[in-house]
């Protein structure tokens, strides 16, 4: 019969800073993270080698570090690697927020500082602001550089959507970019196309061709297309074609503002109506 034992900091208290935040932080670009607090392991069953180079934890894993928690099935550290692999059902949470994957492994530098953290399996990152959900997220810190791959999904309030194949943002200059079948959406529409950049700090999107986006009923193709969150302005740029009910519009600019739900048509321009009914939306 295995029980339960409490492993306090000590002999490994190089390699176990803040496990249980070192995920979502790492993607959320905090500051580096330090021994500050007391840290208390519990498990099932906890090995250590003779040479205290390694450890293992298993069954009912939890790892509290100060205000924060980290739960999983298994936790390996290894002192030489600087690494720690939670795995199984892993669940990170802090005042920041929460993360969890199937596993997540965590490197460290000699200045005992988490610099990347890999989330695999049905990997998520959650806090007030943002969520961020893949089937992998590789968050490096030192760097400030995140990449996430397979059923990218990205939620940043209030309303914005952005999903895709594959995520790469640089924390530095606030800039990610999309690819593999990506779309951004919001209450006002949703727009497609082969590739996507996100500028946060601007709060607007390049989205480029060949670009599909959905609009009040309306069906629009055109060579590229860029987004003003600020301002809920999109522009569609380059053989832009709008297809409605009421007919089809030809042009070579169409600016489309949302919060006035007006429709404007620049360059060379044609329209072809066939129902004039609806005339009173874009």
């Amino acid at each position: 019969m295995t029980r339960r034992r409490t492993v306090r900091a000590a002999l490994l208290v190089s390699l176990l800073p803040a496990l249980c935040v070192a995920s979502w932080a790492a993607a959320s670009g905090s500051a580096p993270l330090s021994l500050a607090s007391p840290l208390q392991l519990t498990a099932d069953q906890v090995t250590v080698d003779n040479t205290g180079a390694t450890l293992t934890a298993a069954g009912h894993v939890r790892i509290d570090y100060g205000a924060d928690r980290a739960t999983a099935d298994l936790l390996r550290l290894n002192r030489a690697a600087r690494t720690a692999v939670l795995s199984g059902h892993v669940t990170a949470t802090g005042p920041q927020g929460q993360a969890t994957a199937d596993a997540i492994t965590l490197v460290l530098s000699q200045a005992n500082e988490i610099t990347r953290a890999v989330m695999s399996g049905n990997a998520s990152v959650e806090t007030t602001q943002y969520a961020l959900s893949a089937d992998s997220i590789d968050a490096d810190r030192s760097g400030e550089h995140l990449v996430a791959a397979g059923h990218v999904t990205m939620f940043d309030a209030p309303d914005l959507v952005v999903t895709g194949d594959r995520l790469v943002y640089d924390g530095r200059s606030q800039h990610g970019l999309v690819t593999g079948h990506p779309t951004v959406a919001n209450k006002a529409g949703r727009l497609q196309g082969s590739a996507i950049e996100l500028f946060r700090a601007e709060d607007r999107a390049v989205i480029h061709g060949p670009v599909q986006a959905d609009v009040y009923g309306a069906v629009a193709t055109s060579e590229d297309a860029a987004v003003n969150f600020k301002t809920s302005v999109a522009t569609l740029t380059g053989k832009v074609v709008i297809v409605r009910r009421q007919g089809t519009l030809w042009a070579d600019r169409v600016t489309i503002d949302y919060k006035t739900r007006r429709l404007v048509a620049e360059g060379t321009t044609r329209a072809h109506f066939t129902d004039l009914g609806d005339a009173g939306t874009p």
